[in-house]
């Protein structure tokens, strides 16, 4: 199977009509479910859904295997597993993809606010100091490297906002990693952060359609289904490959839709990286199936 582009974070992965339409009759199926998921405290998490989505049914169909069958039905019979949502992966993946492909279709066709430059100016400019600080101190943290590279990716004022508060979440998880900090760190850019978001998506907010906030609100409930359903398959997956590699083919979400890995940087203390040398990058993490078949 060949292996996609990868998906960027503000646009669509390119989907044969055929399988547009599997992805339209999936969330269809699912919608059910995705509205009896109350929305009140439901937020998206801060990833590519669509890249995860792919993931996802990676993942199932490597599952389904015919030599895999008997054994996760034993497994199942055993009750310690939950059959239906390992069965029901893929066509939530699929709902998932069509629920973001979805919103960005709406977006793409309503220009939204514009916004102060003032104010997008200090927005990239607290971003930039905010990441580069995370980089610098996070780079062995294989669920904050993936969640970083993603942030990197984004694009437009929408992103910056999900961005800035996605970095101010990190400086108050990671706050001891990254206090000492003396080049970049300043303690007030955690509030700035969160201000400035709140504030873009306000100035957003006020224009966003009726259309937007249906389909913004599906997305966030076929997230939480999506991450239902793939953590009790790679639950299943790491225990069937416990001695090949299990987290290498059974990654998190964060971990499965890295873009990319952190740029390199010199060591703690240097004040600049020595020009002959280069940092090696880490192996990437590959997915038993990235594909859609």
């Amino acid at each position: 199977m060949s292996k996609p582009k990868s998906p960027k974070k503000s646009g669509t992965p390119a989907v044969e009509p055929t399988q547009l339409h599997i992805a339209e009759a999936a969330f269809h199926r699912a919608k059910p479910n995705l509205d009896a998921i109350p929305l009140a405290g439901l937020e998206t998490p801060r990833l590519d859904l669509q890249a995860a989505a792919v993931q996802a049914i990676g993942v199932a169909k490597a599952l389904s295997a015919p030599e895999l069958r008997q054994r996760i039905a034993a497994i199942a019979a055993a009750g310690a597993l939950d059959a239906a949502l390992l069965e029901g992966l893929e066509s939530v993946a699929w709902a998932t993809w069509f629920a973001r492909h979805k919103l960005l279709l709406t977006s793409a066709t309503h220009s939204g606010a514009a916004l102060p430059p003032s104010l997008v100016e200090r927005a990239y400019e607290t971003r930039a100091r905010m990441l580069k600080t995370l980089e610098y101190h996070l780079d062995g943290d294989a669920e904050a490297t993936a969640q970083l590279a993603h942030l990197r990716a984004g694009s437009g004022h929408l992103d910056l906002a999900n961005d800035l508060s996605a970095a101010a979440d990190m400086y108050r998880k990671h706050r001891e990693a990254i206090q000492d900090d003396k080049r970049n760190f300043r303690g007030e850019d955690e509030k700035e952060a969160s201000a400035l978001a709140e504030q873009i998506l306000r100035l957003l907010g006020a224009t966003t359609t009726p259309e937007q906030t249906l389909w913004k609100g599906y997305q966030a409930r076929a997230a939480k289904l999506l991450f239902r359903h793939y953590d009790e398959a790679v639950r299943v997956g790491r225990f069937l490959f416990y001695y090949d590699d299990p987290e290498g083919r059974f990654p998190n979400l964060y971990t499965a839709t890295r873009s990319a890995p952190a740029s390199p940087r010199p060591e703690k203390g240097d004040t600049k990286p020595d020009a002959g040398a280069v940092k090696p990058e880490a192996a990437p993490v590959v997915p038993p199936v990235i594909g859609i078949a």
